[in-house]
């Protein structure tokens, strides 16, 4: 299973249609954590599970989501509603109460993944205005099914790898 996570392009539109266009054919899902600025209804945003991020018109998407990809129970929410800037500890929270294997977030434009009580716990990064790294950035999310593995990948816009923040993890039965 693979799939694109992304956050915070605010209002960006070809960056959007690049990464589709880049991995056509080749994702089971993409994530939008929030803050794209974009309508729902609009064509950069077809097919990405998208939640409502702060910099979003209010009622746009749904607050949180919990989606369910093979057998990964996935948060997906932008963070700002639970305080993500001060510590991630009610998202983790929040992610155990729904028994997720995996909690996407944005909001802090800080891209990193770490692992909490068995949770992966991923935030992609900025597309458009990131915090810790010189350029944007996005994650490629692999599981292979049959060795219980996930690879949190993170690209620079371009497609180059940025290794500072990918990683692997073993998921627990």
């Amino acid at each position: 299973m693979k799939g694109l996570i992304v956050s915070d392009s605010h209002g960006f539109t070809n960056e959007l249609l690049e990464l589709k266009e880049r991995y056509k054919g080749q994702l089971d899902f993409m994530i939008h954590c929030g803050d794209s600025e974009l309508q729902s209804d609009r064509q950069e945003m077809e097919g990405f599970l998208s939640v409502e991020g702060n910099c979003d018109y209010p009622g746009t998407y749904p607050n949180e989501r919990i989606e369910k990809f093979e057998n990964l129970k996935f948060l997906v929410v932008h963070g700002h509603l639970l305080g993500v800037r001060q510590s991630p500890a009610r998202l983790c929270y929040r992610g155990l109460e729904e028994k997720a294997d995996v909690v996407c977030f944005g909001h802090t434009h800080y891209a990193g993944t770490f692992e909490e009580e068995g949770m992966i716990v991923i935030n992609p990064g900025s597309l458009r205005l990131p915090r810790n790294y010189q350029e944007g950035t996005y994650v490629i999310f692999e599981h292979n099914e049959e060795q219980n593995k996930v690879h949190v990948t993170y690209y620079n816009f371009a497609g180059v790898p940025v290794e500072a923040f990918s990683k692997s993890y073993n998921l627990k039965n």
